[in-house]
């Protein structure tokens, strides 16, 4: 029997990434084309509420580029984004809820959640590597996030949804109503 050969400590980091969050709803047998053409991930009302400055995106906490070279461009690179605010913790808690299976119920009671990924350009757009899991942490946990085309959207999607919209003859996002002579009100939840 092959586990025989594996040590305590070995058998217990099987046991911890067994028990881990995991995929839930798989959609890596869609292209990619698809899955933005489609909006699988339900995100394009979120990029419009980012294009009229009615949410703001999460925070970039860090981040370390690897340039090829010769080439000024960055080639890939490791990124920590902070999600915050209430509209940002709402995608997230709705992005986790409808793609990943065993979210641990304190993720969702956190008022702050960093979310570290490897990332690859690829024809002038950012993608998250899909052979390494992101690192997610809350209040002072951390854990695997198994790889999903969704984290791809939301952290990097703008210009792909931004064509989207042109492509499908959808409206421009419509700039926020003023009140009380041109105060914005607050800016909308992401649902």
């Amino acid at each position: 029997m092959r586990l025989a050969y594996l040590g305590a400590g070995a058998l217990a980091l099987v046991a911890a990434a067994s028990c881990g969050i995991g995929i839930g709803r798989d959609l890596r047998s869609v292209p990619p084309k698809d899955v933005i053409y489609d909006d699988m991930c339900k995100v394009q009302e979120y990029f419009d509420l980012l294009e009229t400055k009615q949410a703001r995106p999460p925070a970039v906490v860090s981040s370390r580029e690897v340039e090829k070279e010769g080439d000024k461009h960055p080639a890939g690179g490791l990124t920590t984004f902070a999600f915050e605010d209430k509209a940002q913790l709402q995608l997230l808690h709705r992005m986790l809820e409808e793609n990943w299976a065993k979210v641990p119920d304190k993720l969702y009671n956190a008022s702050r959640v960093e979310i570290e990924v490897k990332w690859a350009e690829k024809a002038g757009v950012r993608r998250v590597v899909t052979t390494e899991d992101a690192l997610i942490s809350y209040d002072g946990n951390t854990a695997y996030l198994p790889s999903h085309i969704c984290l791809s959207e939301v952290l990097f999607g703008a210009p792909l949804y931004r064509t989207r919209r042109a492509m499908l003859g959808l409206p421009e996002p419509l700039p926020p109503l003023t009140v009380d002579g041109g105060a914005s009100p607050d800016a909308q939840s992401i649902d």
